[in-house]
């Protein structure tokens, strides 16, 4: 065969290898997180979290804690009869993912009938659980070994569910990125998505470094999926300085705040903010707040419109100074930078709103709405947590 012919044959051979493991890869995860998902059908195992703990123990008792457990909570529930049964399908295609806990929720609040089967009633209060990542139709899902040890047996017959289909897309981000990205034709509030998270982190150092979602919120393959409710979770993603820089007509007074290892913007979505505040107090007594900002996406109630942006990028840092006279300084006694974290701000603002106006809801759902929405303020009332205070004595 001609040298040329034989090279240009090899060359298509090694496209279409590429171009076959490519479509593979899209095919698992466009077949994996579908919506609405297909019906398990007729199931030979309990996919109740906890029969799911009876082997898995670790993962089990970590999911527990998590705030994927509780995405049917009372802040999510609240909302569904005022938002309809399609509105209520389409946001449980995430809070809810299995039609089977999502049919229980459905019958719950009077839209549907429920058959009998092995998913009993409570189980959609799981929320985001085991079967909603690893159960398609029967077969479950997962990652490689962490040996590395592709060769291994992964059918059983011997344990509960036979065995398991290993795969590598378990811990790319983009196993991620179906509930945690809006989609390319969602709505855009001044030309950004409302869950811009998988795009942020696509378009960091992150990303090209190979650091994927997984690395940081399910390190060592923990359930645990922290983020911004968790302080030594945020504590580790940002670094804190404080400096006192005396001059002669007196001293200026610097802090900073440095997103050194959040990869998507801090804080990612609309929902949380961050304050950052300096306060002086001096030899008098008098205790004062002398400079502060916000970080955060702030938009109005009604999502359409943006009163401002301050997040950071990967990398970029938010300071705060202020200037102190020759006489103030002389009194200076102690400078504090405090950084608070409050991970449910637009929610506090909006459950409020919603709340202050619950004379108008419909009589036949206030049985419903008025217990979770009550919750779910004092919930939201009680995230707030101090993440960060910096001290400088004279």
């Amino acid at each position: 065969m001609h040298i040329g012919l034989r090279l240009l044959l090899s060359a298509a051979i090694i496209t279409a290898s590429f171009f076959l493991t490519f479509c593979k890869e899209e095919e698992f995860h466009e077949r994996h997180w579908v919506f609405p998902l297909e019906s398990q059908g007729s199931l030979t195992v309990d996919p109740n979290p906890a029969s799911c703990g009876s082997c898995h123990l670790q993962q089990f008792g970590s999911w527990k804690s998590t705030l994927h457990s509780r995405a049917i909570g009372p802040g999510f529930l609240w909302q569904l009869p005022r938002i309809g049964k399609h509105g209520s399908e389409n946001c449980m295609n995430c809070h809810s993912p299995n039609p089977e806990t999502k049919n229980l929720l459905l019958f719950r609040l009077g839209w549907g009938e429920v058959s009998d089967s092995i998913w009993k009633p409570g189980s959609e209060e799981g929320g985001v659980q085991c079967a909603s990542c690893h159960l398609r139709k029967g077969n479950v899902y997962g990652p490689f070994p962490k040996d590395g040890n592709k060769d291994r047996i992964f059918q059983n017959v011997n344990i509960p569910h036979q065995g398991f289909i290993p795969q590598k897309e378990f811990e790319k981000s983009e196993f991620c990125k179906t509930c945690h990205q809006s989609p390319e034709t969602a709505k855009q509030i001044n030309g950004k998505f409302l869950m811009d998270t998988y795009g942020q982190w696509r378009r960091s150092e992150f990303a090209r470094s190979n650091v994927q979602c997984q690395n940081c919120h399910m390190p060592h393959r923990k359930h645990e999926w922290k983020g911004i409710s968790d302080p030594e979770m945020v504590k580790r993603g940002v670094q804190t300085f404080l400096q006192v820089v005396p001059k002669e007509e007196g001293a200026e007074i610097i802090s900073e705040l440095k997103n050194t290892g959040v990869g998507h913007l801090f804080p990612s979505y609309s929902v949380p903010k961050v304050y950052l505040e300096i306060l002086a107090e001096f030899v008098t007594g008098e205790r004062r707040k002398i400079s502060e900002k916000t970080l955060g996406w702030m938009l109005d109630l009604e999502l359409q419109k943006e009163i401002f942006d301050t997040r950071l990028s990967p990398g970029e840092s938010a300071f705060l100074s202020a200037n102190l006279s020759k006489e103030e300084f002389s009194k200076l006694k102690r400078v504090e930078f405090i950084v608070t974290v409050d991970p449910k701000e637009y929610y506090k603002r909006m459950f409020q709103d919603n709340w202050n106006y619950r004379d108008t809801f419909r009589e036949d759902t206030k049985l419903w709405v008025l217990p979770n929405l009550k919750k779910a303020l004092a919930e939201a009332n009680s995230a707030k947590y101090e993440l960060v205070r910096l001290e400088w004595k004279k």
